[in-house]
């Protein structure tokens, strides 16, 4: 599965230049549907700490369902007025983000 270029612009980047809606639909790489069914037997987010972004313009996966699993999974949350990719519309506020969590957890 991948997305068409209107579905790039319009719905999955659509508050980026259009330069870079055009390199994310030319570069986008095919997904396996099966992804999505899969079993995942010990999730890590029920015993490590866990972050999320919520973006609050996202077309692809309701915000309001982000805001429930980031509440699930007891992540520590930063809400973005972003569409799906807040990491290519504001990268300097996600990587601050995960430069945050870096720094609170430690690695083994």
């Amino acid at each position: 599965m991948s997305l068409t270029e209107k579905g790039v612009t319009d719905y999955f980047a659509p508050d980026v230049s259009k330069a870079e809606a055009k390199v994310i639909f030319a570069t986008q790489g095919p997904w396996n549907s099966k992804a999505v069914g899969d079993k995942v037997t010990t999730p890590a987010w029920q015993t490590k700490p866990s972050w999320y972004i919520v973006a609050s313009d996202d077309r692809m996966i309701d915000p309001t369902l982000q805001q429930t699993l980031a509440k699930k999974i007891k992540a520590t949350t930063l809400v973005l007025k972003s569409s799906h990719v807040p990491m290519v519309s504001q990268p300097d506020k996600v990587a601050a983000f995960i430069i945050d969590a870096a720094k609170k957890v430690s690695v083994k």
